[in-house]
């Protein structure tokens, strides 16, 4: 088995000392390899050092496994200068909503900023900035230009820089006691088939409480009779659904960040290998102050971050179970 084979196995089963050790392995044995870079950037994100990790996350582009917008642009990459800034927001839709935060702190340092995204959450983003699809962003004037899963780079964030509040707006009142669930995200992540869970341990854990699936495609089928569909037509459709719920609960899915991104109390289920965003051990997280984690502590087994969520359910006092 190779190295980086090796290593993965070893994260998959929470053997993290095993994986350092191999990350330290490799960079001497392949220096240069983007994949390894990419892999040891994630070990350092996990002991708190989240810009040096970020450096070598960014490594992870000549393997496709880090950001995949490449706009194209001429123009050379913001580092804290000052004029018009064209933020690319990358990867799938929940990269993209978590990256939306930092068109602010480009504000802030006195840009004018354009941002380039996908067309489906464009609604959202241009209710502060201007937007243009990926594929007209070349168009578009700009004196720099950010791929946003770089971001904390030109910034120079530790984890403690980062802000966890809200800074999407909710577009209705809360509805007391609904919770909005969400059990799988894009089929096509390249970890997907670690994050799934059993979908009947969700519905397990919330029956009997006022319940709405924020599920789309295929397996919304699987939504029991009980729960209601939240009507999610588009995301600005989706995003009135969830600032309805007085909680989300959800695996790692755009959904999530969209909610989390809105304050909306957010609680997600994450395997014991974590995306990159949820590497630092704990259940809380510096990017979102509305979040808890809800993390698996043995690969092949979702008992015990339900347990807690049915636990925890228990405990909230506001959340009524329904009539």
């Amino acid at each position: 088995m190779k190295l980086l084979d090796k290593q993965l196995e070893a994260g998959i089963h929470g053997d993290f000392d095993k994986g350092w050790l191999i990350a330290q392995q490799l960079e001497k044995e392949t220096p240069t390899c983007p994949r390894a870079a990419f892999n040891r950037g994630w070990y350092l994100l996990r002991q708190g050092k989240l810009l040096e990790g970020h450096k070598l996350l960014d490594k992870g582009r000549f393997e496709d496994v880090f950001g995949n917008r490449h706009i194209g642009s001429k123009q050379p990459i913001w580092n804290r200068e000052e004029g018009t800034v064209l933020l690319s927001l990358e990867g799938g839709l929940g990269d993209q909503i978590k990256s939306y935060r930092f068109a602010f702190d480009l504000q802030e340092y006195g840009n004018r900023v354009v941002i380039s995204c996908s067309p489906e959450l464009a609604p959202i983003f241009a209710e502060k900035f201007p937007v243009v699809e990926h594929k007209a962003a070349c168009g578009v004037y700009h004196d720099y230009w950010l791929p946003s899963m770089s971001a904390i780079v030109p910034f120079e964030y530790e984890y403690e820089d980062l802000k966890g509040e809200p800074y999407i707006k909710r577009t209705a009142d809360t509805i007391p006691g609904r919770i909005g669930v969400r059990w799988s995200g894009n089929p096509k992540f390249e970890h997907e088939q670690h994050r799934l869970f059993p979908a009947d341990l969700i519905f397990n854990a919330v029956k009997g409480y006022d319940c709405v699936s924020l599920q789309k495609d295929k397996d919304s089928e699987l939504k029991p009779k009980w729960m209601k569909q939240a009507p999610l037509d588009d995301w600005q459709t989706t995003r009135k659904s969830i600032s309805e719920c007085e909680l989300v609960i959800s695996s790692c899915t755009s959904v999530a960040h969209l909610s989390a991104a809105m304050g909306v109390p957010t609680w997600i289920i994450v395997p014991v290998l974590p995306y990159y965003l949820w590497a630092l051990p704990g259940d809380t997280s510096p990017y979102y102050d509305s979040v808890t984690l809800f993390r698996q502590k043995e690969y092949g087994s979702w008992k015990e971050p339900f347990t807690k969520i049915k636990e925890k359910l228990q405990c909230m006092h506001t959340l009524k179970m329904a009539a």
